[in-house]
């Protein structure tokens, strides 16, 4: 039996990236009478594919959920002793967390127990150097390294590595790390592959933002995250106008103090060519998101959060009826006072015909806004209403359960 198994475990540890051997796997599993396994891996496989909002994602999910909740202890066994906290992904555990310590005298029996792709490393401290110059992280194509406080140093021990030619994901979120880190990472001729890097409450200025923006090495990126850092509007135009990353697709700006004093780049504003984009918590106001709104640029954003802004009622009326937003599909204006007048500025737009996902948590709301939003002729494709259940009547929380009944706050 143990030969058998090897014989369809090797495959999954040698291609971690190809589905086949895993499915061949599952066919194996449900021939041995394991059917929870084996559905649970075409299950996460067939999640792993679907758009965030595909209605199939619901029934898949709730099978997901129900199959971990019986088995998730029992299917992260071999990693007993040797990381905690497991992600499973497509089926097996993809991510986990492991102290420097634990990595650098265990790492052969972690990769032997699976296709682990994912790394939270913990504890880093005087182990930084001797765990990035570790040739098992060749193994990886995710790595997170998130609130050590280590500095600069960090991002200079990991554009030191010659083994992270392979990494795709990369969070170094909360390291204090500064500019000069991303110096360090915009120099490193080894992190080619990069799609997603977070580099949220680092301390990065318009310095280094500017760096990011002129990094000849990030050209496959796609999602870059920098929340809570002070770029400003200046940081976050060069990014939007560069043409070193084309395929960054998904820009967190949140936190970033983009609604200070205005300059005159944003006049001119690229924000939307994001599909993406993360614009929360920046003391926005209807007058400073005009400009980036009303921008003379290709626009492609789908999915924008402006949650926690002081956008107002004026601020909703302004989001209903600028031309740029016709392509938007989700929308987030969480606690941004906006009242019933906005609500039906929203339900009457021609522009936002597109919308199927609209969330108003946290906003002081009544029955008559909401009903203008149920009662929408124009919001025909909205299929998910996150707004706040205090301050409405019995009669109207139930139409919205009979509606949307996932989504409710």
């Amino acid at each position: 039996m143990a030969q058998a198994w090897d014989g369809f475990w090797n495959p999954i540890r040698e291609e971690p990236e190809a589905d086949a051997p895993r499915l061949i796997f599952a066919d194996w599993l449900d021939d041995l009478g394991d059917g929870g396994r084996a559905e649970f891996i075409r299950v996460q496989i067939a999640l792993a594919k679907l758009p965030p909002y595909d209605r199939r994602r619901h029934d898949l999910a709730n099978t997901e959920l129900r199959l971990l909740s019986r088995y998730a202890e029992e299917w992260a066994k071999p990693y007993a002793g040797l990381a905690t906290g497991p992600v499973f992904h497509r089926g097996f555990v993809h991510e986990a967390k492991v102290t420097a310590r634990q990595f650098l005298a265990q790492a052969p029996a972690l990769f032997e127990a699976g296709p682990l792709r994912h790394l939270h490393l913990l504890d880093v401290g005087s182990h930084l150097r001797a765990v990035l110059h570790s040739p098992h992280l060749a193994k990886l194509t995710g790595l997170t390294i998130y609130a050590q406080h280590l500095g600069p140093a960090v991002a200079r021990a990991i554009g030191d590595s010659p083994h992270l030619e392979g990494l795709r994901r990369l969070n170094l979120a909360r390291n204090e790390m500064g500019d000069e880190g991303v110096e360090h990472l915009a120099l490193s001729p080894g992190l080619t592959s990069l799609e997603e890097v977070d580099l949220g409450e680092n301390d990065i200025g318009q310095v280094g933002a500017r760096l990011l923006a002129r990094c000849p090495r990030f050209g496959k990126l796609t999602r870059l995250t920098l929340t809570a850092n002070a770029i400003g509007p200046l940081g976050a135009e060069t990014l939007a106008a560069s043409d070193r990353i084309p395929k960054l697709t998904h820009c967190g700006l949140k936190g970033t103090r983009l609604g200070g004093p205005r300059s005159s780049l944003l006049e001119s504003s690229k924000l939307l060519r994001f599909a993406n984009l993360d614009l929360a918590d920046n003391g926005l106001t209807a007058d400073t998101l005009r400009p980036i709104l009303e921008t003379i640029h290709p626009v492609g954003t789908r999915e924008l959060d402006l949650g926690h802004n002081e956008l107002g009622d004026s601020g909703a009326a302004l989001l209903a009826t600028v031309p740029t937003l016709g392509g938007l599909q989700m929308l987030k204006l969480t606690n941004n006072g906006i009242g019933d007048d906005g609500l039906r500025a929203l339900a009457a737009s021609r522009t936002l015909r597109r919308l199927t996902h609209l969330e108003v948590g946290n906003n002081p709301v009544g029955d008559n806004g909401v009903r203008a939003i149920l009662e929408s002729a124009t919001l025909k494709h909205l299929r998910h209403f996150l707004c706040p259940a205090i301050g409405l009547s019995f009669r109207m929380r139930l139409a919205l359960h009979d509606r949307y009944a996932q989504d409710r706050a």
